[in-house]
């Protein structure tokens, strides 16, 4: 399954088409509802010498996570959310990140994720409280 971003805000700094200055990443779903991605930091991305800033890996978990709740067909928004980093990303790395539902209430969804290393090594990993919102309240 494939999000149709050409119905959906092009805008997103990580997913916008139509951000010239954004990452362009593409979200796939499994059959179990998994979200995946892959993304490879660039220079200008690090915060120490050759290591990539925490908040771009930050950046990437919350919108996975994100993508799994629109996978679900539910718009929903960041309430809180928890990253641990385990291990240093490096500039062109090659990355892979997934993020799976833990629980959907009614009113919330608990959404898991983490960032690989190529060598298949978890790099950070986060947990996720989204709130469902209208998607006719998106961008209001």
């Amino acid at each position: 399954m494939k999000i149709d971003y050409t119905d959906t805000y092009q805008g997103c700094f990580v997913c916008g088409a139509e951000n010239r200055e954004g990452m362009h990443l593409r979200f796939d779903c499994d059959e179990t509802g998994e979200v995946r991605t892959e993304w490879t930091p660039k220079p200008y991305m690090q915060g120490f010498e050759n290591i990539v800033h925490g908040g771009f890996i930050a950046m990437v978990l919350d919108e996975i996570m994100a993508k799994v709740c629109l996978f679900r067909k539910i718009p929903a928004v960041t309430v809180r959310m928890e990253v641990r980093f385990k291990k240093p990303v490096f500039v062109g790395e090659s990355l892979v990140f997934r993020g799976r539902c833990v629980e959907a209430r009614k009113k919330s969804l608990s959404i898991e994720a983490c960032c690989l290393g190529d060598d298949g090594e978890k790099k950070a990993e986060a947990k996720g409280i989204f709130f469902p919102v209208s998607a006719s309240s998106c961008g209001k």
